[in-house]
């Protein structure tokens, strides 16, 4: 059963239902495989079935959902390799980050550990994956805005997306890799703190790279 939801009087239709499906998608409330309807989207928020076509062709294109003549669309997979391109291309942007906040003494415990805090409270509390690796993933960006750079921030902006869904995925399928995540970003925020440049990258290649390759196992 999908959630109901209203469109705000101010959006255009065919936008909220975009930013409605696509949500569902990146926190796996339509998960990899699932096949979804024009009539299915359009019964829950309201709409016609022409905005909610013309959000399935978005979705289409950025590879969220694969269409189906006469069926509706597929939500395409989440496979091992593209967690592990993600992760490298996190790890790049990062790893600049992380020798700029060193090389340039910035302060980011203030910001960086109370999300750490909020983090351990989420799982304390049993929250859903997809609330955690959006804490997770505000941790991350603000290690990226830290540095002032507005095209480098909008550049790993724009995989948050991808960031969500691959995330949510790891987590479901891999126990215990949520607790493990919180630790690591302990270790980035402790290193950064001391100006310890080596164990921050350490910290982050162990996070962004090494573990993902445990998740072959588990993923297409």
């Amino acid at each position: 059963m999908l959630p109901e939801a209203s469109r705000p009087a101010d959006q255009p239709a065919k936008d909220f239902v975009y930013h409605y499906v696509k949500q569902l998608i990146v926190d796996l409330v339509l998960p990899p495989g699932h096949i979804v309807t024009e009539m299915d989207i359009a019964k829950v928020t309201g709409l016609s079935r022409t905005p909610v076509r013309e959000a399935f062709l978005r979705l289409d294109a950025e590879r969220l959902l694969q269409l189906l003549p006469r069926r509706g669309a597929l939500v395409t997979e989440v496979t091992a390799r593209q967690i592990r391109e993600l992760s490298t291309t996190r790890l790049v942007l990062e790893q600049y980050a992380v020798r700029e906040i060193v090389e340039r003494n910035l302060d980011v415990s203030g910001v960086l550990l109370p999300l750490i805090d909020k983090q351990r409270a989420l799982l304390a509390d049993r929250a859903g994956y997809p609330e955690v690796i959006a804490c997770d993933r505000e941790f991350h960006t603000s290690i990226i805005r830290a540095v002032g750079n507005t095209e480098l921030t909008e550049l790993y902006c724009s995989m948050g997306d991808r960031q969500q869904r691959t995330g949510v995925v790891a987590f479901s399928v891999q126990p215990g890799r949520a607790e493990m995540a919180v630790e690591h970003h302990q270790r980035l925020a402790d290193a950064l703190g001391r100006g310890d440049l080596a164990d921050a990258q350490a910290a982050l290649r162990e996070h962004l790279d090494r573990n993902v390759w445990d998740l072959e196992r588990f993923l297409p």
